[in-house]
Formats: C-alpha cells, structure tokens, sequence
C-alpha cells in the first residue's frame, strides 16, 4: 500500500497548483502575447501538476505493483495492465508524460497556442486522475 501522506500532500499540492491555473482558464493568445510572465506562468504550472501525478503514480506503481519503468510513459501501462485506468486514460496518461518532458526539456520551442488549450480546455484531466488515485488508495 502506498504512503497516504505522501500521496495526500501531492493531492493538497495539486488541488493547489489546479487552482492556481484555473485563474488563468480565460487567457488568450492576445494577453500570452503582451504578458510574457503569463506563459511562465503557465508553463511552470502546468509541468509542476504534471510531475505531481506522475510521481504519485510512481509511489502507487512501485509500493503496490513492483513496477518497473524506464520513461514515465511506462507508468500508464501499468496501470492498465491491473485495470486501473482505461486505454483511452492510459494515452492522456503518456500524452502528459510527453508534454512534461518538452516542458522541461524542449522550452525554447514551445507553443503558447498549447499552454492556452490545457489551460482552457483540460485541466479537468488533471482531476480525473486525481479522482483515480483517490478512489484507489480509499481517500
């Protein structure tokens, strides 16, 4: 069984940081363009929830399925494979592990257009899988 207090300060932390970029759910282009700090912003808070869930799902993968992976794309098949999560979660799931790897990565060519549609349109994702590993670890 995974650490429960580990697993609730990622969440405290998460719920957190979702919040902190729901403020900024109705950004555009045009204000991305003018406000430079706005992009930061974003940027930094989309990596940070993104990291969040990977590492709780790693806690999760390795404390109760042994898992083993060598990307944090991995971390989806595992959860998979004990039915966890659903095909469909499973490549959102490798989808975020890819962006987060740009994000931390790749930052010079970044497209704001991005940032903007997570912002705007899929931080509910981000919930979702927060439900997911809540449900699992019962909190």
């Amino acid at each position: 069984m995974p650490d429960l207090e580990i697993i609730q300060r990622h969440i405290s932390a998460r719920i957190d940081g979702l919040a902190r970029l729901q403020r900024h759910s109705n950004a555009t282009a045009e204000q991305a363009k003018r406000d430079p700090d706005l992009l930061w912003i974003l940027e930094r808070g989309i990596y940070l929830v993104i990291q969040n869930l990977l590492d709780m799902l790693a806690h999760i993968a390795s404390s109760d399925f042994k898992g083993v992976w060598a990307s944090y794309s991995d971390i989806g098949d595992i959860f998979q494979r004990h039915e966890i999560i659903s095909e469909e979660d499973k490549n959102l799931l490798n989808k975020m592990a890819i962006y987060r790897n740009m994000l931390s990565h790749e930052y010079f060519s970044l497209d704001s257009g991005i940032l903007l549609d997570i912002v705007n349109n899929h931080l509910s994702d981000f919930t979702k899988f927060q439900l997911i590993i809540m449900d699992y670890c019962k909190l």
